[in-house]
């Protein structure tokens, strides 16, 4: 027999939604309780952190899982062993974002085009910065480079990586910061067919010389240039795609080898 209660009616006779589950309730308090500590300091013992959220112990190991999972805590057994408080960082997240792109054909340039707006906003505002401790850290990189005569491939790409932590830091602003780092990660999931850099040192040699021109913009408190330089480099990046595409090969997201903006 059909009822002849409306859909408002019925809906108003179902049941409330069931309380989280103890898991999810510790693991909610044990990523709070992580979070509020300094990343490695210890937050217990498997004994002391039952007692302190009032668990079992499986209830304990399975809402440490999840909340190791997203890497908030980190796990020791034996001796010393323990809970300890972790931080995440952005691998995760950017590994996921090149698989979504790699299944959608993305293309490289696509990836520079992000970045430009991102770098250009973090070297106007790291122009801008007072902070003398950070602007000291920027002023020795800028030392070691102008002292290396030339920069091998793999050099090349870790002073680029540690620019980039060195921007966000002196430009204060942790979100742009990881969109940024998101961005380098990215790009790291690129083919050495496709990289722009590979077995070209007149490249790395021009962008090394446009990033330094950024850098001690940045220094001396120069906004408009820092921000001319930044744009340069990112202009002189998709340029080399586009003579690389004319050449032959695809230019989009892969998931094995390395390469930078």
């Amino acid at each position: 027999m059909t009822s002849t209660k409306s859909p408002a009616a019925r809906r108003a006779k179902k049941k409330p939604s069931a309380p989280s589950s103890a898991v999810e309730q510790a693991s909610s308090r044990l990523r709070a309780m992580a979070m509020n500590k300094d990343e490695g300091a210890l937050l217990g013992s498997e004994e002391e952190l039952m007692n302190a959220l009032g668990v079992s112990r499986p209830t304990l190991r399975q809402a440490a899982a999840l909340v190791a999972q997203d890497r908030f805590i980190l796990i020791r057994r034996g001796v010393n062993g323990g809970y300890f408080a972790a931080r995440p960082d952005s691998t995760t997240v950017s590994r996921m974002a090149a698989l979504y792109l790699q299944s959608r054909d993305a293309h490289l340039s696509e990836v520079i085009a992000v970045a430009e707006p991102i770098r250009t906003e973090l070297a106007r505002l790291a122009s801008r910065s007072t902070d003398t401790a950070t602007k000291a850290q920027l002023a020795e990189f800028v030392s070691q480079e102008r002292a290396m005569q030339e920069s091998d491939y793999r050099t090349f790409l870790r002073a680029e990586r540690a620019f980039g932590r060195m921007l966000s830091t002196v430009a204060g602003n942790k979100v742009l910061g990881l969109f940024l780092n998101i961005v380098y990660d990215l790009t790291a999931y690129v083919g050495q067919a496709e990289d722009v850099y590979v077995n070209r040192p007149e490249r790395v040699e021009l962008y090394r010389q446009h990033r330094l021109r950024m850098a001690t913009a940045i220094l001396e408190g120069d906004e408009e240039l820092a921000v001319l330089a930044t744009r340069r480099c990112s202009a002189i990046v998709a340029e080399w795609i586009h003579e690389d595409l004319e050449e032959g090969p695809s230019g989009t997201i892969g998931v094995r080898a390395r390469a930078v903006m």
